[in-house]
């Protein structure tokens, strides 16, 4: 027999799917006996109603469902007891109450205050619910623009998902009060610990391993911000004071007042961008935001836009306080010394560059190489042009030790203008109190101050796109805010949050799931798109056997998962629908097709339908990165488990989106590594051909198995063909690639033939030789995949070397005994 797609579900146990119970209709169900579990899962699903949530509350959703014979109304339960909106909405941010905010801190008691900035006060507060600590942002100013800001922070920061932001919990708007709720930091910030002096606290100072950590923290979080959401962040007011600190010290940037997003420019743009969600106009501003010191040269220029090579001057100079443990503008030193920016560079051209370090730290405690590469780096990030300055991603890499060699040389900066010229023309001397009463007017108004700059013009942008976003200090598309608290509306401030879409708004959205509307069959059902109130383009995944416990477990896994990520390569989730016994997962829509279809379902037909070798090196770099975002950079290490070609969607641009997350796994953090968070159930589930052959005889979610399976999805896209094909001589493309490399076959033979020779040949060898050593079958020799980041963007010399070493073939046969006994089954079965 013959069959076209042949799929595995390897569960725990046998007694995981119980078989369909049918009563009969005339005879009475016997009640003998313990009765399983799972038999009435399905009654949970017939005749499901619930209202839809409250678009953007974060309260829990009653539902309703009843039962065919008897009319007895009850709660969507997954297998494991737990309500649906539980599992999804738990950590999205939500609305607080006032009273409970209020009785948390004690009636905002004076005791409680962590800290004040220029937009009011933080006081630290106990939820009265469940205990927990949390840190609440007051705004102290009134009036249209102070809520502008509220709303920027509040929209910036409720999507983001990043281990190195302070996350948000909720808000509360209260007549003319505006508060934001974060989770509590309890070494506070980076200020209060850097600055602090030994013979007034009794505390020793911050030591090196830990000021690297933060430095490496806060790097991560602007390049997650600048580069791996849908819409650029610039962040605007990068320094020391908004540098959070957790209980491990781990840096967590917040403060999102000033924020502005920018939509990405697409890296191969071969159409024109899909229409997106909202329109507005890039609003330029002659208004200095942000704070002295941390400020680029750049932004004392009229009519001056931010960009992120201003956010990347900013980290320099918390670099450089990092390192010297000084603050950035310090009155109680020379005048020559009270900007730190122009002390260290004159440092630098005397090539004393060392001088600058923290007196405080133990000698011995650090390499000076060490410190001197983060002054380096510092000098780098705050130079005059900011052409010239480096981007957030190479500033990761180099910090995590992916770039070796020498760094870029260091310019003289006796060419450059001073940061800031504390001369006044009413008054030329030097002293402090003269300097501290011009400086403490520059923090006010920049008018009364000779600040002297230049900058070099040029054409940089960050964006091409349309703003979607727009600062604080001006309106959407010139609407105008109220500020009158008594006609402001109690749910003015939203946030987009995933929710229950009805059964009935889905129904419309696909024209009752027409065969027209259908784009493909994807992860244990079929996908269809539609237009949700006419204005959201979705994507709604319909899964088959609802009945099944299996796929029950699925569909709520997914939802739960996908809830909590935020990554510009991940699917994004819309909502869900659980009405009329169906299971249905809403999704952004934004998709072309699927990989594996581009790939595979040709039927030799050339031209356009034919992936091109860019795009193909394009989604194997952009998957890269959203893997690197679910193995290191979120709050918990996410496994994935299932990264195949049919779980990439494309969008017209060719750019992906990783989804598929019905089996992914979290596990929490922390100094000592990684450790499951609560499942210890080790079975085995995923795609044949795409699972690493010891997660296969263990069953143990790990990162190594995720770098397999993007392995051969690697070779997947060089090759053309399939990770286990039926229909070939040799099944498994793993085998067939081991079969290249032993006999010594040139490489060249292994490309996608459809290509017809139109290839970079350097970025070919490149990705096939990362496919292999991403499917070594010994984990221990397969890079991670920050290493593999760092290839991809051409830094693969001692890659070369690192990890060539080629696997026997009796070992190779050895560890890929399992799959290869499968595929000997599967042909006695006379499958093909």
């Amino acid at each position: 027999m013959k069959v076209n797609r042949l799929c595995f579900i390897l569960p725990a146990d046998f007694n995981e799917i119980a078989p369909l119970d049918y009563p009969p209709v005339e005879k009475p169900v016997k009640k003998e006996g313990k009765k399983h579990p799972y038999r009435d899962c399905g009654a949970h699903f017939v005749g499901f109603i619930g209202d839809s949530l409250r678009r953007f509350y974060g309260s829990r959703c009653l539902l309703h469902c009843c039962n065919p014979r008897r009319q007895q109304s009850s709660v969507f339960h997954d297998l494991e007891g737990v309500q649906m909106s539980e599992k999804v909405g738990g950590d999205n941010p939500r609305i607080f109450s006032y009273a409970e905010l209020y009785i948390g801190s004690k009636g905002f008691c004076q005791d409680e205050i962590l800290g004040s900035g220029g937009f009011g006060r933080v006081y630290k507060a106990v939820l009265p619910s469940d205990g927990t600590l949390v840190a609440v942002k007051c705004l102290a100013e009134k009036g249209e623009r102070f809520e502008k800001t509220f709303a920027a922070e509040l929209v910036a920061v409720a999507h983001l998902r990043h281990r190195n932001l302070v996350r948000l919990r909720g808000w509360c708007v209260h007549e003319d009060q505006l508060l934001l709720v974060y989770d509590y930091m309890p070494n506070r910030s980076l200020d209060r610990v850097l600055f602090r002096r030994p013979e007034n606290t009794g505390a020793p100072p911050l030591n090196w391993d830990r000021r690297r950590k933060i430095v490496r923290g806060l790097a991560a979080a602007l390049f997650y911000l600048h580069e791996q959401l849908e819409t650029q962040i610039i962040h605007r007011d990068v320094k020391t004071s908004n540098v959070m600190l957790d209980s491990q010290y781990n840096a967590r940037l917040g403060d999102f007042g000033l924020a502005r997003w920018l939509e990405h420019e697409l890296e191969y743009q071969i159409r024109t961008p899909a229409t997106k969600r909202h329109q507005f106009r890039l609003v330029d501003t002659t208004r200095i935001g942000g704070t002295i010191g941390y400020l680029p040269p750049e932004s004392f220029q009229k009519r001056s836009v931010a960009t992120t090579k201003s956010d990347v001057f900013s980290f320099g100079v918390v670099v450089l306080e990092v390192v010297s443990g000084r603050r950035a503008v310090d009155l109680t030193f020379p005048d020559e010394q009270i900007i730190l920016l122009d002390w260290i560079r004159r440092l630098s051209d005397e090539d004393k560059l060392l001088q600058a370090e923290d007196s405080r730290l133990v000698d011995g405690s650090y390499k000076l190489a060490d410190m001197e590469r983060f002054l380096h780096i510092g000098l780098l990030c705050t130079l005059h042009n900011p052409l010239l300055r480096p981007n957030m991603k190479w500033v990761v890499e180099v910090l995590s030790g992916n770039i070796s060699g020498k760094l870029p040389t260091l310019p003289s900066f006796e060419s450059h203008p001073l940061y800031i010229s504390l001369s006044s023309s009413s008054n030329t001397s030097g002293s402090k109190s003269t300097a501290s009463s011009r400086l403490s007017t520059a923090t006010a108004t920049t008018s009364s101050v000779n600040i002297t700059v230049s900058f070099a013009s040029s054409d940089y942008v960050t964006a091409t796109e349309e703003t979607i976003y727009e600062t604080a200090e001006f309106g959407v598309n010139g609407s105008n805010l109220s500020t009158s608290s008594s006609r402001r509306p109690t749910n003015f401030f939203m946030v987009d949050t995933p929710r229950e879409i009805p059964f009935k708004e889905l129904i419309v959205a696909t024209d009752n799931f027409a065969e027209s509307r259908r784009v493909a069959e994807l992860d244990f059902g079929t996908a269809y798109q539609g237009f949700l109130d006419n204005r959201h383009h979705i994507l709604v995944k319909r899964l088959g056997m609802t009945k099944c416990p299996a796929l029950r477990t699925r569909f709520s896994s997914e939802l739960q998962n996908l809830a909590r990520l935020r990554h510009r390569n991940l699917v994004q989730l819309r909502g869900w629908c659980t009405e009329q016994g169906e299971m249905l997962v809403v999704y952004d829509y934004s998709a072309n097709q699927l990989l594996s279809h581009l790939l595979f379902h040709h039927n030799n037909i050339t031209g356009s339908s034919i992936l091109q070798w860019r795009h193909r090196y394009n989604i194997i770099k952009s998957l890269a990165s959203a893997i690197l975002y679910l193995h290191e950079e979120w709050d918990e290490q996410v496994i994935h488990r299932n990264i195949t070609s049919s779980a990439i969607i494309l969008d017209p641009d060719m750019n992906p989106r990783l989804s598929s997350f019905a089996l992914a796994e979290f596990l929490t953090r922390n100094d000592h590594g990684h450790h499951a968070a609560t499942n210890k159930n080790k079975s085995v589930r995923g795609i044949f051909g795409y699972m690493s052959p010891e997660y296969i005889e263990s069953g143990e979610a790990t990162a190594m198995a995720d770098v397999y399976s993007f392995g051969v999805v690697v070779l997947e896209v060089v090759s053309g063909y399939m990770a286990a094909d039926f229909r070939q001589p040799e099944v498994l493309l793993v085998k067939r690639v081991h079969n290249f490399e032993t006999r010594k076959r040139p490489f060249e033979e292994l490309v996608d033939i459809r290509l017809k020779e139109e290839y970079n040949t350097e970025e070919f060898l490149r990705l096939t030789k990362l496919g292999i050593a991403c499917t070594r079958s010994d984990p221990k020799l397969r890079p991670t995949i920050r290493q593999i980041v760092s290839i991809l963007d051409g830094n693969d010399k001692s890659f070369m070397e690192e990890w060539q070493r080629k696997e026997g073939s009796e070992e190779w046969k050895e560890r890929n005994a399992c799959s290869l006994s499968l595929v000997r089954r599967i042909h006695a079965l006379g499958l093909h």
